[in-house]
């Protein structure tokens, strides 16, 4: 060879007891798999051609079509972790970027916020010019890591940006939204839940019915963004949003129901017509609670959904029901009617004594 010639490179080849080939060839056949739709046997082979040639010019890549074969398969956990591996041995490669923002999908997506929450530090610190639906995959990510650790004013901010680009970009037309608007708005639904559940009835505040206002207010405000979260049509993010609407109001009812009664239900004959009252006018929470159970548990049941929301939304519905019959025989028992147990109600709204 001549001093002036250039080396010379050739694809290192695999010999196996069958046949012997190359890493090019073993990427082309993956390739071809992933082609035929055959995920899984396409993931296996980039896989392959990975773990053989773990350092050489095709080694981002198959580590990276590994994981979007196993992504697009649907089994998350393996796609999470080569998008992460990706990232973390080819921080260089034009792969990086979107390797980062899938990973981060699956990370909100699989409940791991405090990964997630990591990992989109780092990419906005590294990254300034994401693209808008990236943006919100890494906002909606940091504001769900705060939210995990009851930090609502940080989350707050991010849900914030998160919105001001839905609206900017006019992200939010009528009907369907983008997947990637789900977790942004489960996020608010949150962040709305948190602050909601914060108001407490016991000690009964000094002013009750405005407590129970905000309450309200908050309750359907958090209702309002995971209907939003809904709109995506995506199983799992409406699984985790029907639950928890349910669960407002499943929640509000058992407050209310250990709210004490007033002073001016200074007898037994009085607490029971406090106790009725209560148990008659808040029955309506434990009904919407159980239709939000019902539908939830609908939507696993027609779409497959594995997720352990829905397992989750079964039990409460059951949880529910025993509640509700609970609620109905109680009052049954009280030798009150409808009429009387309203007029009490109204007697110690004014804080006076019934009649």
């Amino acid at each position: 060879m001549s001093p002036s010639a250039a080396p010379v490179s050739v694809a290192r080849t695999v010999v196996t007891p069958a046949r012997a080939t190359d890493i090019p060839e073993l990427f082309a056949q993956a390739t071809a798999e992933g082609k035929a739709l055959h995920h899984e046997a396409a993931a296996r082979g980039f896989q392959r051609a990975f773990e053989l040639d773990p350092d050489g010019p095709l080694a981002d890549k198959s580590l990276f079509e590994a994981a979007e074969m196993y992504d697009v398969a649907g089994q998350n956990e393996p796609a999470l972790a080569r998008y992460e591996q990706v990232a973390r041995r080819f921080p260089s490669s034009d792969l990086d970027r979107v390797a980062r923002v899938r990973a981060l999908r699956l990370l909100t997506y699989l409940e791991y916020y405090e990964r997630a929450g990591e990992l989109a530090e780092q990419t906005a610190l590294k990254y300034k010019d994401l693209l808008s639906f990236d943006q919100l995959t890494v906002l909606a990510a940091r504001a769900l890591s705060r939210l995990a650790r009851d930090d609502d004013a940080q989350a707050d901010v991010f849900i914030g940006k998160a919105r001001d680009i839905i609206e900017r970009e006019s992200l939010d037309a009528a009907g369907r939204v983008p997947t990637e608007l789900a977790p942004v708005y489960f996020a608010l639904g949150e962040l709305r839940r948190i602050r909601a559940q914060r108001i407490h009835f016991t000690p009964v505040p000094a002013n009750f019915a405005a407590a129970l206002e905000r309450r309200c207010q908050l309750l359907l405000d958090a209702q309002s963004a995971y209907s939003d979260a809904m709109r995506a049509y995506d199983a799992h993010w409406s699984a985790m949003a029907g639950f928890r609407v349910g669960e407002l109001y499943q929640n509000l009812h058992e407050e209310l129901m250990l709210v004490p009664a007033p002073k001016a239900a200074d007898n037994e004959h009085r607490r029971q017509l406090f106790e009725g009252a209560m148990r008659l006018r808040y029955s309506i929470l434990l009904d919407k609670a159980k239709a939000m159970m019902d539908h939830t548990v609908m939507l696993g049941d027609r779409t497959g959904e594995p997720s352990p929301w829905i397992l989750k939304a079964r039990q409460a519905r059951d949880s529910i029901t025993s509640a509700t019959h609970a609620e109905h025989e109680a009052l049954a028992r009280l030798p009150y009617t409808r009429d009387q147990l309203q007029a009490a109600l109204d007697s110690f709204a004014a804080g006076k004594p019934p009649p």
